[in-house]
């Protein structure tokens, strides 16, 4: 390939950066779009220290990437607590610089999904209690990491969202709320962060192939695919620093946007190639996104 590309003028791609003596925190690693991303930043060679509560979802974890013949050498389990409280948290902080040092990556893939009761018929209680889970934990992590990574030229802050955020779903209101509270916590720290060079990125995730889905379509991205693109973003700009722009939201709503998050300049949005819409949602809550899966093509409509 040297001598054809010296023959012919032309230039080899050169190869994708790796994350080889970095390190990176996935808090939430241990659940399903996680435990891709913690895979995919352990196969491009970075030291990953995954925080849980739970020892035994530590443990499941590590074998379950060892059996899928993911190398484990960089592989740092860290028992604590991120939601509890600020002091447990920021023993939680200690622990991971004591065992894994600074961090230059940190990915928060944290909160879940929920439906119910239409928005106006959603009583207080468990309005408050939704919101207050899914915020608290990303506020808590910030508090914690975001002073690590400042000054640490590259460095980066991710949050992983879901496509709530930019698109409404009937019957998951309250989600969808702090869904769009969490996009606009990343777009206030990239603007207040950017003066210490942190480049803060949000990932807006439609349906997402994991490892318990019993059915992941063609279409659908994987939690892996995901996590490469993480490592390849995070990789170029640890290798080449470049100031820090407004917060990077990436659309990965199907496979097709997999390779355009890839390319996305700092400081742009990317949306989905399919989903202006809101399909995705919209299929998520009424079981059409199921129906679609099994025919194994996209919803469009």
């Amino acid at each position: 390939m040297a001598l054809l590309d010296h023959l012919t003028g032309r230039k080899s791609p050169e190869p994708d950066p790796r994350l080889d003596g970095r390190t990176a925190v996935v808090c939430g690693g241990a659940g399903e779009v996680g435990e891709g991303i913690v895979s995919a930043l352990l196969h491009a060679g970075a030291r990953v220290a995954v925080p849980s509560r739970r020892s035994g979802r530590l443990e499941t974890l590590e074998r379950r990437l060892v059996d899928a013949g993911v190398p484990t050498a960089g592989f740092v389990p860290v028992l604590g607590d991120l939601s509890a409280d600020e002091g447990s948290a920021a023993r939680l902080g200690e622990d991971v610089l004591r065992v894994a040092g600074p961090p230059d990556l940190v990915v928060a893939a944290l909160g879940g999904w929920d439906s119910g009761a239409a928005l106006a018929d959603t009583a207080l209680a468990d309005w408050e209690r939704t919101v207050y889970d899914n915020l608290r934990s990303h506020q808590l992590a910030i508090n914690v990491f975001v002073p690590m990574l400042r000054r640490r030229p590259g460095a980066g802050y991710v949050m992983i969202n879901g496509a709530a955020a930019r698109y409404p779903v009937p019957g998951s209101g309250v989600v969808s709320i702090a869904a769009a509270g969490e996009l606009m916590a990343s777009q206030v720290l990239a603007a207040e962060e950017s003066g210490t060079g942190l480049q803060v990125e949000s990932y807006v995730l439609g349906p997402v192939g994991t490892r318990s889905r019993d059915e992941v379509a063609p279409w659908m991205a994987t939690a892996a695919q995901v996590g490469e693109v993480i490592a390849t973003r995070a990789a170029r700009r640890l290798h080449h620093p470049t100031p820090a722009g407004p917060v990077t939201v990436l659309e990965i709503l199907t496979s097709h946007d997999v390779s355009r998050a890839r390319e996305l300049p700092v400081g742009g949005v990317r949306g989905a190639t399919a989903g202006r819409a809101g399909w995705v949602l919209w299929g998520l809550q009424i079981g059409g996104v199921h129906r679609q899966v099994r025919r194994g093509t996209a919803p469009t409509s």
